[in-house]
């Protein structure tokens, strides 16, 4: 046991609860969006998220768009544990994300040339994530505890986990666009992110499991050899350095029965060296077997375990008892955006651009007293915490590039398409510093394709369908249990209803399929040997979102 640090609760809950775009970015942002997945070339109100330069093609006049989303998301992941080495106790864990609001609103001001716009919207995040029954990065390392402590009588574990978390970037989003002619719109504007994590939940009652299916506290089943190793040897170095001599002499390749047997030594010291060795956790029959050289190897490791501050057997018994988790994050960040809109045919094409510069955001702990998480042991004994008071995370939210193609066919058919790029390289999280090497995270920017076609059987009734798939471009040092990027491919349909020039209502239901996901990974097995083994990661979303859009015009449009 060379290393103790409890890595089973480092786990990061990470602020990318998304549900459509980038590996931050939710791009899924009016009900609109959800019937047919293609807006980055609309003329809509909703165009103040997708197209806002596109907003001039609005009639003169004063425009609302209130829609919300119910979206539920499903994370699994299988872990697979080679060998016999150690076992889990369950080997699927599941993560439910539930976000029963998700709300975007928008509102233009139209009138000649210009339209003045404003929307508020989950930029990033918007729900909440339960783990009830917790994650590999905290079970594996419990498990390894078993044949760690096999010698001293541990056959298996249980232990009381769960974690919660939740997860908002709310943006704040201003801008004007101007039109140069009949063909040509811009626009310039920005958004202010204010970001808001919130991590609770436990880790208690870690127990060993023993030979005779009693189970034992962790923290106590430790403290107790830390307490026998004392007991035995008066201290397990110093038993090992009173069997110097005999190495000296040649003699560690005898035994104990064989050491006594040459006058090596005499009963007495025989009956001392065994007897702390059984109280470390050694059988007799162990015992009988190891030469004296293994028996004082056996008196040092143990000497390690038991009473060296940051890698002891005490030190790991203080890491086994019960934690408790709550801490707040905050962080806000401004980005400018920019957009052109391109109109021809009589405005039966129409094209749209938009470019939104990184959000540089750090976030902040908050952390009640003692419940940071202690994650391991400085050398000269004190605390790391997971989440340490005050300290700052970066969560960039990555610039993005984004176009659209409307081509409209007649008064009924719409066809169109969006390609929306995510800049994740440049986020500051893409890479980091571990032991003097820079360890990165994404290989590619990620990117999404969107196709919809919308059909308007009456002037007042449409449908639509849409497709979209992503590619994300992380690599597996990226994916965790808790957050990882897979690629996807979606379907929508919905529809919606225009009752006169003032309301019109969209409704819409979209499903994500992921692709599935192995990444082979290692675990240091508490410094003793390198484990392998492998996370399956699954997951599943669908989402309905109805809203409202209110025009009220001008009364040159009336």
């Amino acid at each position: 046991m060379k290393k103790i640090t409890l890595s089973l609760l480092a786990v990061v809950l990470a602020y990318s609860f998304t549900y459509a775009g980038g590996l931050v970015t939710n791009t899924n942002q009016s009900a609109a969006w959800a019937r047919m997945f293609s807006r980055n070339a609309t003329t809509s109100i909703d165009a103040a998220y997708f197209n806002p330069a596109g907003l001039t093609k609005l009639k003169d006049g004063f425009h609302i768009s209130i829609s919300n989303q119910t979206i539920s998301q499903t994370k699994t992941i299988v872990t697979y544990m080679p060998g016999e080495v150690m076992q889990l106790n369950n080997n699927e864990y599941q993560g439910d994300v539930f976000a029963p609001v998700f709300p975007s609103i928008y509102a233009v001001y139209k009138t000649g040339r210009f339209a003045f716009s404003f929307g508020f919207n989950p930029i990033g995040g918007g729900g909440s994530a339960d783990f009830n029954n917790g994650l590999p990065s905290i079970d594996i390392p419990i498990a390894s505890l078993v044949p760690v402590l096999h010698d001293y009588g541990a056959r298996g574990y249980s232990a009381n986990v769960s974690f919660s978390g939740s997860s908002v970037y709310w943006g704040l989003q201003l801008g004007v666009s101007y039109a140069i002619n009949d063909h040509i719109s811009v626009y310039l504007g920005g958004r202010y992110v204010m970001a808001k994590n919130t991590y609770t939940g436990f880790v208690k009652d870690v127990s060993i499991v023993k030979a005779d299916g009693t189970s034992e506290r962790a923290d106590s089943f430790m403290k107790g050899l830390g307490d026998q190793a004392k007991a035995g040897g008066d201290a397990t170095k110093g038993a090992g350095d009173s069997m110097q001599g005999l190495m000296d002499n040649n003699l560690g390749g005898l035994t104990f029965d064989q050491a006594e047997a040459v006058g090596a030594i005499d009963a007495a010291q025989k009956a001392q060296l065994e007897g702390g060795l059984l109280q470390i956790g050694l059988t007799q029959e162990q015992i009988d077997a190891m030469t004296l050289e293994q028996a004082q190897n056996t008196y040092y490791t143990a000497s390690q375990q038991y009473y060296s501050s940051a890698n002891s057997m005490y030190a790991g018994a203080a890491l086994m008892g019960d934690q408790d988790a709550d801490i707040t994050q905050t962080g806000s960040g401004i980005a400018p955006i920019i957009g052109v809109n391109l109109s021809f045919l009589e405005d039966h094409l129409n094209i749209g651009l938009k470019y939104e510069f990184k959000t540089k955001m750090d976030l902040t702990n908050k952390t009640e007293p003692g419940k940071g998480f202690i994650i391991g042991l400085n050398p000269d004994g004190t605390p790391i915490e997971m989440f340490p008071d005050g300290a700052k995370t970066n969560a960039d939210i990555p610039a993005l590039f984004s176009a659209g193609v409307d081509y409209r066919i007649g008064e009924k058919l719409l066809l169109s398409g969006s390609y929306t790029l995510y800049f994740d390289k440049g986020a500051g999280w893409a890479t980091s510093e571990k032991d003097g090497q820079t360890i990165n995270y994404i290989d590619n920017n990620s990117w999404e394709l969107g196709l919809g076609v919308e059909y308007w059987f009456t002037k007042g009734f449409f449908a639509s369908v849409g497709f979209d798939m992503t590619k994300s471009g992380v690599n597996d040092n990226y994916q965790d249990a808790f957050s990882y990027s897979l690629n996807t491919s979606s379907v929508a349909f919905g529809g919606g209803y225009k009752f006169n020039d003032t309301f019109t209502l969209n409704a819409g239901f979209y499903y994500v399929m992921y692709q599935d996901q192995t990444v082979d990974k290692t675990y240091d097995m508490w410094g003793q040997q390198m484990v392998p083994y492998s996370e399956n990661y699954e997951k599943t979303t669908w989402g309905m979102a109805i809203g409202l859009d209110i025009s009220i015009l001008s009364k040159k449009n009336k």
